[in-house]
């Protein structure tokens, strides 16, 4: 009888969370027969669930029975360890309970708890649910005393004994117990034990098995108490009352260097989307197959791709794509009521969606002709693959109405049709109410889609008012950088400009210099050194004949000497030693190098240029190729005594 027999329980009055006790609406569902129950407090339902022990109770949210887990371990605790208690409308991620029975053929009023109650037994029945598991597949068996043994007397002692030995006793009797179901069920237990003066004081059984399958009771036995109860988990666990088939999907694929699936179910709903570059046409077929079972396969272009076509023969599903190629505009639109990261999974779920627009007039009027207990999906996937509507609603009804039953006496199958010609009238007037509640429902739906229409339109015009501000808004921006960039192009010629013209005015005074004949512009290099040299260069112009004053001979070598003497350069007057590498470099190549001692130089008051006069210069030049002709002569005599020195020593050398 548990087994058959499911409760359906809803919240009908007042809440856990409030001070006062909240009630219930409890439906008792057994082999068709629904006993109503209004108005029941916890306690109550309680009883109710020991006097008829169901296999289970059937819960839109299992928080209406508890606060919090610990309070719903509580409550699970207090349950027949037979019973299961189920949560309808999922697990982790719940289902409105209206699509879960509209799903299974069937409707009820959702502000009506009893009716709620009796769509909960409903759809557990149908194996529609998960369980909700709060105690692991273990089981632990404590076995005390009953009651202390108290400060101690003249046979206290033998008291504690007899208390000691009855808890040993017990023990060894649920130890021989569990030794002959663990045989049978073939599960394995360990035993904690804490021996006292007699006996045990305590002793503790650890089973590997649920508490369903430990056949021994909790109670108090005179001085021995026994508890058994299950372990509690860390966290609520969520267990499918039945691994539910594989449902009928519809699959748009975007193919190409990145290749892009989405997933839609025949209610139109997103199930799946993603996108991968490195995908072969194998992990696609395996994707696909993980979200269910493929009725229609499609991509957004005509013909289909060749790579679709591969994956659409793999499942044997009919082909799905548009009779042209959608445009970038209609994508958009098809793809707007869903989410996706790019493009290509864009194009994916326009390509699912566009199939699923196709067919989805032909879909609602398919469900509402399909009658109560028949599968849906498995209807609309044998019209979709080209069977008549009237055919297969015959073919599927006939499955269902092979059901016979046996064993049943004429007088039970009497009470039976009464029943049934009773639940019939009941139906029916449940079916006027449902079409009247429908017919106002429509209503409403024809005024919101009116509304919805006109939200749209409103929406399309800030949508585009919006983007024409959005784009001038962007050419301002493009606009203000190409102004900042060409004010700092005009700030950086500025500045050249004002450079060259210094220049420029730098050039002209030694020019008028040069021409005037009273003193020669002298060109000043501030450091023996590359650097200081191309700037001058830069700045004075650098050319045959002049005459340049080094501020700091000190730094200079043979390169710096010999880029002077290429300049073709006069002479060179310095302030400070020269090297000796520097000056040989200069004397070779026949450049006067000249002390600023020996010269009368006067500086701008800027010490840009510094002018000379040309009879000091001459005079200077003159003493330096006097010194340098004697320098050469004393060369040449040395080298001639070498020379000669040289021969003699040969001599003696080949005389000897």
């Amino acid at each position: 009888m548990a087994g058959r027999t499911i409760f359906g329980i809803d919240i009908a009055k007042g809440s856990v969370k409030s001070k006062e006790q909240p009630m219930y609406a409890v439906v008792i569902l057994e082999d068709g027969r629904v006993e109503h129950h209004r108005m029941v407090s916890q306690h109550k339902f309680l009883g109710m669930v020991w006097k008829e022990k169901p296999g289970i109770v059937a819960v839109d949210n299992v928080f209406e029975l508890a606060t919090d887990k610990h309070g719903l371990v509580s409550l699970l605790r207090r349950f027949p360890h037979a019973t299961k208690l189920v949560q309808v409308t999922g697990g982790e991620t719940l289902e409105p309970l209206t699509k879960l029975a509209k799903q299974h053929g069937f409707s009820f009023d959702r502000f009506d708890p009893n009716e709620e109650a009796l769509a909960c037994a409903k759809l557990a029945g149908l194996g529609v649910g998960y369980e909700v598991s709060a105690f692991e597949d273990k089981t632990i068996i404590k076995v005390s005393r009953g009651r202390s043994p108290g400060k101690g007397g003249w046979s206290q002692n033998r008291y504690r004994r007899k208390i000691h030995g009855h808890v040993r006793q017990k023990a060894r009797e649920i130890e021989e117990q569990l030794d002959g179901q663990s045989k049978i069920l073939g599960f394995t237990y360990t035993q904690d034990i804490s021996e006292r003066f007699g006996g045990y004081s305590k002793s503790e059984f650890y089973v590997d098995a649920p508490r369903s399958q430990v056949h021994v009771s909790s109670g108090k036995y005179g001085d021995v108490q026994v508890r058994v109860s299950g372990i509690e988990r860390d966290a609520l666990v969520y267990k499918p009352l039945k691994i539910r088939k594989r449902d009928y999907i519809i699959v748009g694929i975007d193919p190409g260097t990145t290749t892009a699936v989405a997933v839609l179910t025949l209610s139109g709903e997103m199930r799946f989307v993603s996108s991968s570059r490195t995908a072969s046409i194998s992990d696609v077929i395996e994707m696909i197959s993980e979200q269910g079972r493929p009725l229609i396969i499609a991509s957004d272009v005509f013909p289909t791709p060749n790579t679709v076509e591969k994956i659409r023969r793999a499942f044997n599903a009919v082909p799905g794509s548009p009779d042209d190629v959608l445009t970038l505009e209609d994508k958009i639109e098809l793809a707007r009521p869903f989410e996706y990261s790019n493009a290509h999974e864009r194009d994916a779920i326009a390509a699912a969606a566009s199939v699923y627009r196709k067919n989805r007039n032909k879909f609602e009027q398919i469900r509402k002709k399909i009658p109560q207990g028949v599968d849906a999906d498995e209807a609309l996937a044998m019209v979709v693959r080209g069977k008549a509507v009237d055919a297969v609603l015959s073919e599927l009804t006939r499955k269902e109405e092979k059901q016979p039953e046996t064993g049943k006496t004429p007088e039970k199958a009497g009470e039976g049709s009464l029943q049934l010609r009773e639940l019939v009238r009941k139906y029916e007037e449940e079916i006027a109410e449902m079409k009247a509640y429908q017919h106002e429902l429509e209503s409403k739906l024809r005024k919101k889609d009116s509304r919805i229409r006109e939200l749209e339109k409103l929406s399309d015009k800030m949508r585009t008012d919006v983007y024409k501000q959005l784009k001038k808004e962007k050419g301002i921006k493009v606009r203000d950088k190409d102004i900042a960039r060409l004010k700092h192009q005009v700030s950086e010629n500025s500045t050249h400009i004002s450079r060259l013209m210094k220049r420029i005015d730098k050039l002209k005074t030694v020019r008028r210099l040069e021409i005037s004949g009273r003193v020669l512009p002298v060109k000043i290099i501030s450091a023996f050194t590359k650097d200081s040299i191309m700037k001058t260069q830069e700045e004075a112009g650098i050319k045959k004949d002049d005459i340049i004053i080094l501020k700091d001979a000190s730094g200079g070598g043979t390169i710096t000497a010999k880029m002077l003497s290429d300049m073709g350069v006069r002479a060179v007057i310095i302030c400070n030693d020269m090297s000796h590498a520097a000056e040989e470099e200069l004397f070779n190549m026949d450049v006067p190098v000249v002390d600023v001692k020996d010269v009368k130089l006067q500086f701008d008051r800027t010490e840009e240029f510094a002018v000379v006069k040309p009879e000091d210069i001459e005079r200077a030049i003159e003493e330096w190729k006097k010194m340098a002709e004697t320098r050469k002569k004393a060369d040449k005599e040395k080298w001639l005594e070498s020379l000669v020195d040289e021969y003699r020593s040969e001599r003696r050398r080949a005389i000897k």
